[in-house]
């Protein structure tokens, strides 16, 4: 037989633990806030068969041989993440708390404002370093680089801000090429680097005209990512390579605001 492929095989294992947090508030009359928390760690000695589905794909392996050396946290782990939603009418116009009795001109002004959308953090993937030349003549294994400690006395992380880092994501100097014939000693993804996180706010503002007892009208403005805060993409994680380091993309869409009207309609409740 020609062309045979072992897929979907057991080749590896992983552990994954987590702290989960949920907690909602009702406000009143009307509106919901719910926080979701998670705190994690998913470590494995093998990836996902589907690369496609992951951020940048997935962290190569240096000897199949010995999967044990593999073992580290998953390329797609997420250390935090931390996700706000709200629902708010605002307390205004006919049967709230403010205005309750406000005339029709008064009501088709003040009443039926809402506001929705959802609060976003999470930290970044961690990053899988290469080499742009595998000299470890290894058959199908990848290569990465060493880390020299004598040029990283704090680490190799650099302090400052997102956008300060873009020219040297992290301290570069830390890693050189593997001698012929060795392999890397840094882990399969670094556990103290990672790509950039999410901070991501999402905000819809929408009033609600009432037509008759069981239809209304809403008209919405949305605007995704309303702070315009940018998701800095995957730096360049081979080494060797000119760019190594360094940013040049970036991985959210910017600020979109967007306009709707919409029917609803009501059943009746008999």
């Amino acid at each position: 037989f020609g062309s045979v492929t072992l897929a979907s095989q057991g080749s590896g294992d992983s552990s994954y633990n987590s702290f989960q947090l949920k907690a909602q508030q009702r406000l009143g009359k009307g509106g919901t806030l719910l926080l979701a928390y998670t705190n994690s760690k998913l470590i494995r000695d093998v990836e996902s068969l589907s690369p496609w589905l992951e951020s940048y794909g997935p962290a190569g392996y240096q000897y199949w041989g010995n999967l044990r050396l593999e073992r580290s946290l998953s390329s797609f782990d997420v250390s935090q993440r931390m996700v706000l939603s709200y629902v708010v009418d605002l307390p205004v116009g006919k049967g709230r708390k403010y205005m309750s009795n406000a005339n029709a001109v008064v009501q088709a002004i003040t009443g039926g404002w809402g506001l929705d959308g959802m609060l976003t953090l999470q930290t970044g993937f961690p990053l899988a370093l290469t080499t742009s030349q595998n000299n470890t003549h290894d058959m199908g294994g990848g290569s990465r680089p060493n880390f020299l400690a004598q040029n990283c006395p704090s680490g190799w992380g650099l302090s400052g801000s997102r956008e300060s880092r873009l020219n040297e994501w992290f301290n570069t100097s830390c890693f050189a090429q593997p001698a012929p014939f060795t392999f890397g000693d840094v882990s399969r993804t670094m556990p103290n680097l990672r790509t950039d996180g999410i901070h991501n706010l999402d905000l819809a503002l929408f009033k609600n005209f009432s037509i008759t007892e069981r239809w209304t009208f809403q008209l919405r403005g949305e605007a995704f990512n309303l702070l315009n805060t940018p998701q800095f993409g995957v730096p360049n994680t081979s080494f060797g390579s000119a760019t190594f380091g360094v940013v040049t993309s970036q991985a959210n869409q910017p600020r979109l605001i967007q306009v709707a009207g919409k029917l609803i309609w009501r059943a009746n409740s008999k």
